[in-house]
């Protein structure tokens, strides 16, 4: 049997991850028509690599770095344009450490980005984050990736990887702490009650 066409590669890959890569730009850019062209780009950049890609990776964890790279290409060219990359975004990896509670932040499981009300909070936090950071925790922790597997996406090493995820992880933890006060409804859910600005 003759080995698939490259246009052949293509459709599989296509048909295997679109929607998943779909949804993880919908998650970084909360913009339906621009996850569509960023979507539409990275596959568009897939297809004129997929001749030389000789399967140092998966076909998930390839079509991952690309949609990563199409993202923050888009950052970067918003910069270069003179407009702000993020909106009001938090430059948290040039946050002093101090901002870490000492006491241990609320635990951050999966299952507050599912709960309506408390995923709507912390969204809100995840989109201050800078882009790379975004993306990180996007990854780990709504798309699933292992460290491993997002070290090949950024091409960076695993040490890396479970650094920059902890840090991020962190911060953002930080800043739920300082923003909300959690506790549960009369059904058990988790609630996110945000702070009083001092002052108020």
């Amino acid at each position: 049997m003759a080995p698939p066409t490259t246009a052949e590669r293509f459709d599989q890959l296509h048909a295997a991850h679109r929607d998943a890569i779909a949804g993880y730009l919908r998650r970084l850019t909360r913009n339906e028509a621009l996850a569509e062209d960023l979507t539409q780009e990275a596959f568009l950049r897939a297809g004129r690599g997929l001749a030389g890609f000789r399967g140092e990776s998966s076909p998930s964890t390839w079509i991952y770095h690309i949609a990563t790279n199409v993202y923050l290409d888009h950052h970067r060219r918003r910069a270069a344009r003179g407009r702000k990359a993020e909106a009001g975004a938090l430059p948290l990896e040039d946050l002093p450490d101090s901002l870490i509670p000492s006491t241990p932040a609320p635990l951050l499981p999966d299952r507050l980005f599912e709960q309506s009300e408390m995923g709507s909070c912390v969204r809100e936090f995840v989109d201050s984050l800078p882009p790379e950071s975004r993306a990180m925790i996007v990854l780990h922790d709504l798309q699933g990736l292992t460290n491993a597997e997002i070290a090949r996406v950024f091409d960076c090493s695993l040490e890396n990887v479970k650094i920059r995820v902890h840090r991020a992880r962190q911060k953002l933890k930080a800043l739920l702490s300082e923003h909300c006060d959690f506790d549960r409804d009369g059904d058990d859910v988790l609630r996110c009650d945000r702070k009083q600005p001092p002052g108020d």
